[in-house]
Order: structure tokens, then sequence, then C-alpha cells
């Protein structure tokens, strides 16, 4: 499905993003790559964005050129009898958390607090306290900017706390690979584990999540990385500042690293929230709180 001119804050969890120039929903690895055709014909601008449930992407206000992609209806997996998992870019964590859980798959838990995908997850090295993507990840399948399907090993790759070589920056392997190429599905390992107390943890995490986490507002999730022995949500609440507003966006009063959408809140708050917190916190403990959030500019082309 190939959209023009959709609104971005209706593919983003906290509701914010203007119109992209046109929108792309591929269902299968085939029809994503008559898409990347299409752009490589003229028939769809470049360039291209690709996107996931956008959980940690903050759209612009004034939308984006080119076309963005949106893998989210690529989202099935394959549990094996081996213990491995095969899973679409799409694929949405705690939906595959739940099924490894139930089929007495190890390893997969931490997945069930984290609302994002298998793509996202990947690029982000998305964890908890727990564990994190890396831990059980076997091979990162890509296409490249002509539509060839590639692969990764594990041992490939280099991670870091919330970080990966397909970022564009905080890459451990240097230049980003996502100037390159574009997850589109992943390969994991667990191992076997009792279903019923599998089942228990996923409802406990779920349960915790929903008890410590603004889940009934829009947000973005974690705004800042943890510092190294600290908290970002600790330290911004020491600072003052949770509750309080810019614009239609407010730190939440129940998680301060969590800025919330409390009504028709844009872009430019959001942004203008997280400069006020970080510039606070640093004066308040001298720590300088680093985004998790990715920013996408105003007037941003799309870009790989």
């Amino acid at each position: 499905m190939i959209i023009p001119g959709e609104l971005l804050s209706r593919h983003s969890p906290i509701r914010i993003g203007g119109p992209a120039q046109y929108l792309a929903l591929p269902d299968s690895i085939n029809s994503l790559l008559e898409v990347l055709e299409a752009i490589s014909c003229g028939r769809l601008p470049g360039p291209v964005r690709f996107i996931g449930n956008a959980s940690n992407l903050l759209f612009p206000d004034t939308g984006m050129a080119g076309t963005v992609i949106s893998l989210k209806r690529m989202s099935g997996f394959r549990i094996l009898e081996d213990g491995v998992v095969e899973a679409e870019a799409g694929a949405y964590l705690p939906r595959l958390a739940f099924h490894a859980a139930r089929k007495g798959l190890d390893g997969f838990g931490f997945m069930s607090g984290i609302p994002g995908t298998v793509g996202g997850g990947v690029v982000m090295n998305a964890g908890t306290r727990t564990s994190e993507m890396a831990e059980v990840l076997l091979e990162v399948k890509v296409v490249d900017r002509s539509g060839c399907l590639h692969s990764f090993s594990r041992k490939e790759l280099s991670f870091g706390y919330r970080s990966s070589p397909f970022q564009c920056d905080h890459s451990p392997m240097g230049k980003g690979l996502r100037e390159e190429y574009a997850i589109v599905g992943a390969t994991f390992a667990g191992f076997q584990g009792d279903s019923s107390r599998l089942m228990d943890e996923w409802v406990e995490l779920r349960s915790e999540r929903s008890r410590t986490q603004p889940l009934s507002m829009p947000s973005l999730g974690s705004v800042f990385r943890n510092p190294s022995g600290h908290y970002s949500g600790r330290l911004i609440e020491q600072a003052g500042w949770k509750g309080k507003f810019s614009g239609g966006i407010q730190v939440s009063s129940l998680h301060a690293n969590f800025f919330v959408n409390a009504g028709n809140g844009l872009s430019r708050d959001f942004r203008g929230l997280m400069d006020s917190v970080r510039d606070s916190v640093h004066r308040n403990s001298g720590v300088l709180l680093e985004a998790e959030v990715e920013l996408l500019p105003d007037l941003s082309p799309a870009s790989v």
C-alpha cells in the first residue's frame, strides 16, 4: 500500500508528525522489493526512510520528504523446534515474548517490556535491566539500497549499551551500517524453560511495566539513556521536572524519563523540553544526559 501525504502522527506512539511525501506499507519481502524498485526507477521519490513501530522516533512537525517505508505489517515470526526464532522486522516484541513463553522457550522475557519491533529493537540493542537484544541474536537480515538481500551473523556485529552498528552514530563499528542497509528480519536463539514459570514471568513483567510507566498516555518510551551508575528518571525528578509541561508535552508524573503527549503536543515542544531537562540535570548533578529517542530534524529529507 502506498499513501501520499499520510500524516506520520498516525504511525507514531506519541501521535506527533507531519505528512510524509509518500508512505509505503509493504506486508512481505516481495512487496518491499517492489517498493524499492519503484524508488530506483523514479516512480516513487527518494530518498527513503525505514521505520517500524516508531517507538523511539520523534517525527518532525513539518513532515518528511521522499518515501517513508513502514515495516510494521511485516510482523510474522516462527518458533522452531530447536529453540530458534525467525522473525520479520515488524514483529512486535511483547507478542514474540508471549509466544516464546507459551512454547517454553526461555531468554525472551525481557522483550515483554519493550514496546517496539524486532527491527527497531536490533537497531537500538533494546533491553531492560535483565537482558538485551544482542544476548539472544543469531543473525540479522538486511536489504541494501538496490534491493539485494544480505545477512550478518552476530559475530560480525559489535553492540554496546543501547547501540548497534545500524545506528548513524553511537556505532561501535564507526560508520553506521544504516547508511547502506535496512533491517528486514532477524534470527534469535533461546533455551528450554518451564512454560508455566515463563508465562508467570511474562505477566509479572507486563504488570510491573503498567505500574511504573505511563502506558495509558502517548509516549516514546525512555527519552534518555541511563548514564553509568545513575537512572535518568531519578536525575530528572531530583532536578524538579517531574510533571512539568512544555506546550502539550509533559514530563510524566509516574516516570520522569517518559515524556507524554498530554494533548496536541508538537515535536518542537518535545525537543524544547528535552533541552531544558538536559540542561537542568547537568546543572543539578553534573551528569549530561544522552538521548535515547532519535530526533528527526524539521524539514527532514527521508534517509536510510
